[in-house]
């Protein structure tokens, strides 16, 4: 089973549970979309997966967890369960997770910024670009572009 049918699947049962009718959840998603969704038709967004379970009463992970119980034929108990096991295998069930991402610079661009930093410093001593592009063991028009970035005059 797809994860996309175990989701319209687990939705389907949840608000029938709940005994809610699609216009009921109107405020979180259009009907006709909820219907696409429990057609398993469409895929649901994180964002609009936590809309409805909030119109469902339920906690988000409520209803990913039914969908993954729908999806691996096992109970939400076993799913649970399973989680659990994980989390403790990878070190992670007491991990306090940042709520936003890092700013982490690519590897690229550090080098770069680097490399900027040193063209910099030895056009700042009076190198020419092809002294520079030796030393550091990079083209001259390597040195030329990172000087043209800088503003400074090529030499």
């Amino acid at each position: 089973m797809s994860l996309r049918s175990a989701y319209a699947s687990a939705l389907q049962y949840l608000r029938t549970h709940r005994d809610s009718s699609k216009q009921e959840l109107a405020h979180a998603a259009d009907p006709s979309y909820l219907s696409r969704l429990e057609a398993g038709s469409r895929s649901v967004t994180l964002d609009v997966s936590q809309q409805i379970a909030e119109a469902l009463d339920v906690d988000p992970l409520t209803l990913l967890v039914l969908a993954y119980a729908a999806e691996r034929g096992v109970t939400p108990q076993q799913v649970l369960e399973h989680l659990e096991s994980d989390l403790k295998a990878t070190r992670l069930l007491h991990c306090e997770i940042p709520p936003l991402p890092s700013k982490a610079i690519h590897p690229v661009t550090a080098a770069a910024e680097e490399l900027r930093v040193q063209i910099k410093e030895l056009a700042g001593q009076g190198l020419s670009q092809a002294e520079v592009a030796r030393q550091l063991g990079v083209s001259r028009q390597t040195v030329s572009n990172h000087l043209k970035k800088l503003g400074l005059q090529a030499t």
